[in-house]
């Protein structure tokens, strides 16, 4: 006489909700020491969880594209522009068309080199 369990009857009727995922180009204006900053931007975003990349367009600017939560996003410019090494080189830090995105188009974030 055993007790039949119904692993069934424990359907979640509330959808799973996810976080809304943001996407936008940024660009970062300043004189900073190349190799160090591409190693800690990459790092930073792959600890906060975000997608995309970035690349050295010139001696003093970057850009790139960022997808995550738009507060991950905005703790992401943040670390960037207060960071200890950074802040005196660190210039400018733009956000670009921030929008709602359905789903990532990036698996990681990466440091693309400059064409």
């Amino acid at each position: 006489m055993a007790a039949s369990n119904n692993n069934n009857s424990n359907s979640n009727s509330k959808a799973e909700e996810k976080p809304t995922i943001m996407g936008c180009d940024f660009e970062i204006h300043g004189k900073v020491p190349k190799e160090a900053f591409e190693l800690f931007a990459v790092a930073q975003a792959k600890l906060l969880g975000l997608r995309g990349y970035i690349t050295r367009v010139a001696d003093d600017f970057y850009k790139g594209q960022l997808q995550g939560e738009g507060k991950v996003i905005e703790k992401f410019k943040q670390l960037i522009a207060t960071a200890a090494e950074y802040v005196a080189a660190v210039k400018e830090f733009i956000v670009k068309n921030l929008k709602i995105i359905v789903d990532y188009t990036y698996e990681t974030f990466e440091l693309r080199k400059s064409p």
